[in-house]
């Protein structure tokens, strides 16, 4: 009957190893939590940086003759133009409240730059590129996202 009794239960070299089996799994499902992590935030980075172009985008079609009027046709919004020198577009400028002074479409930590190119052939027509910049990860990301606009305001290009 004491023979029967030393047998029962797990040797340590038998738990030791179901151990190292389940912290196997462990790290693995670890593994690919983490790069799903990453993708989660690319992605979300990705929609933000899409969404914020598109608010952009209507905004110039709604406010062109307020807030995006380029004057000295210089392919660049005169309210973008960084006219006091500082390294900060003058748009975004910000207030004691966090926000730009101009009302314009906003995401904090996300910054963008508007390009304009009339075109040749329609008066009314603007080809748009909005390239909006984040960091992730400590490294600075950019995309570019382009737009035909027609503006019923926009004044005719006058002939050299």
């Amino acid at each position: 009957m004491t023979m029967r009794r030393a047998r029962r239960g797990f040797t340590l070299l038998e738990i030791l190893m179901a151990f190292t089996v389940l912290m196997l799994g462990v790290v693995g499902v670890y593994a690919v939590f983490s790069v799903g992590l990453v993708s989660h935030k690319r992605a979300v980075d990705n929609t933000n940086a899409s969404n914020l172009a598109g608010s952009v985008f209507d905004d110039i079609a709604a406010n062109y003759d307020v807030w995006y009027y380029d004057r000295n046709k210089n392919g660049i919004p005169d309210r973008a133009e960084d006219r006091n020198n500082n390294g900060v577009e003058d748009w975004f400028e910000i207030q004691s409240n966090g926000r730009p002074r101009d009302p314009i479409p906003f995401v904090p930590g996300y910054t963008y730059r508007v390009r304009y190119e009339r075109s040749p052939h329609i008066d009314q027509e603007l080809f748009v590129t909005v390239q909006v910049f984040w960091r992730q990860q400590g490294d600075a990301k950019a995309a570019t996202f382009q737009r035909s606009i027609f503006l019923k305001r926009l004044p005719i290009i006058e002939p050299p």
